[in-house]
């Protein structure tokens, strides 16, 4: 099922076997090696899996269909579980395996996606999505656009945030990924201000100056992917006095928070303002019910 949701989602496998389908990262679509894996009902390094299984080697995550989903869009188990069924357009429990699913005979490779256009944020469907994840208007317009792309002969419309390279970190209510080349976001409106704060996505960056609406402006690293980690030390080491981490609470977050930790001085994990929630932006919802 989890092959099925990919494709529905605009994500089609490069290589597959009897046992696996490999993928471009989805959360990391724009990668140049392959480096999802969707592994169908087997045993893996002696372990057995249920139907579907992935792990995702650029970023070190992995789980089942519920697992991603929620990953994927950020979300709670509940929401997924939702998300899953209006994906896949039934009701999900566990499926057994199918020997012949016809997606896996679909398009092998991802076909390009054409830029149709850019434009300021304007969108109702963007702007409902966004204030549905706490995000204003005022915030959104300042940083986010949107973007009308065609993939697959089929057009999308998505929120879209720029990086250091060019590129495009797009993202709407059923689809996460980038366009062009990824990198890094850095975004230093005070230059007076001799401390950063790191955010893995720009919705936790959005979600920080949801919280701190009346906080004087800071400057901001977004990373855009755990694994460009490496990256945003070279861009920052040696020019700012403090550091402020506001990763994620999973497995991926404390890997990176350790990495910052061991390269950088006079860093601080702020995670602890939200160590009951996934995010910085699940602990902002959580402050408005």
């Amino acid at each position: 099922m989890l092959d099925q949701l990919l494709s529905n989602l605009g994500h089609q496998p490069t290589t597959q076997t009897d046992h696996t389908i490999k993928y471009r990262s989805p959360f990391n679509p724009s990668e140049k090696t392959p480096s999802f894996f969707v592994f169908r009902n087997q045993k893996w390094n002696g372990e057995p899996l249920r139907e579907y299984n992935y792990k995702d080697y650029s970023s070190g995550n992995g789980g089942n269909i519920f697992d991603f989903v929620m990953r994927y869009f950020n979300i709670d188990f509940k929401s997924a579980k939702k998300r899953v069924e209006e994906l896949l357009n039934c009701s999900y429990t566990n499926p057994t395996p199918t020997q012949n699913n016809s997606s896996f005979n679909q398009l092998e490779t991802l076909k390009s996606y054409k830029i149709v256009k850019t434009q300021s944020l304007q969108n109702k469907a963007l702007l409902d999505y966004l204030k549905e994840r706490g995000i204003s208007p005022k915030n959104s317009k300042k940083y986010l656009g949107e973007i009308y792309y065609k993939q697959n002969d089929k057009s999308y419309f998505a929120l879209s945030f720029g990086n250091n390279s060019g590129g495009r970190e797009v993202r709407n209510k059923y689809f996460k990924g980038s366009f062009g080349k990824k990198d890094i976001s850095l975004i230093l409106p005070n230059p007076k201000d001799r401390r950063l704060k790191y955010f893995e996505g720009f919705m936790d960056f959005l979600s920080y100056l949801e919280i701190n609406k009346k906080a004087p402006l800071s400057n901001y690293l977004i990373l855009n992917s755990v694994s460009l980690k490496e990256r945003a030390l070279r861009a920052t080491q040696g020019k700012f006095e403090a550091h402020e981490l506001y990763l994620d609470n999973d497995r991926a977050g404390d890997e990176t928070t350790a990495f910052f930790m061991e390269n950088l001085q006079n860093i601080t994990d702020k995670r602890v303002h939200y160590k009951e929630h996934k995010d910085l932006n699940e602990f902002h919802l959580s402050r408005r019910i």
